[in-house]
């Protein structure tokens, strides 16, 4: 049972090509893609940010009003 536990060894020049087998099958997103992913990010962000925001001041707002401070 123990020796069907351990995995098979291979030498280095193996792992480099099975590596770089598993790279080629990687889909890379186009240089468009990813400008339009992080203009996405920036715009959500921004847009949490100012929720979060708007929320915050509700809130403070609502304990100084209840508390009189």
């Amino acid at each position: 049972m123990a020796d069907k536990d351990k995995k098979k060894r291979v030498g280095p020049m193996t792992f480099v090509r099975q590596v770089r087998a598993e790279g080629n099958k990687v889909t890379w997103t186009t240089r468009p893609e990813t400008i339009q992913a992080s203009i996405f990010v920036v715009i959500m962000s921004v847009l949490i940010a100012l929720f979060l925001f708007a929320a915050d001041t509700v809130i403070s707002l609502a304990v100084k009003a209840i508390t009189g401070l």
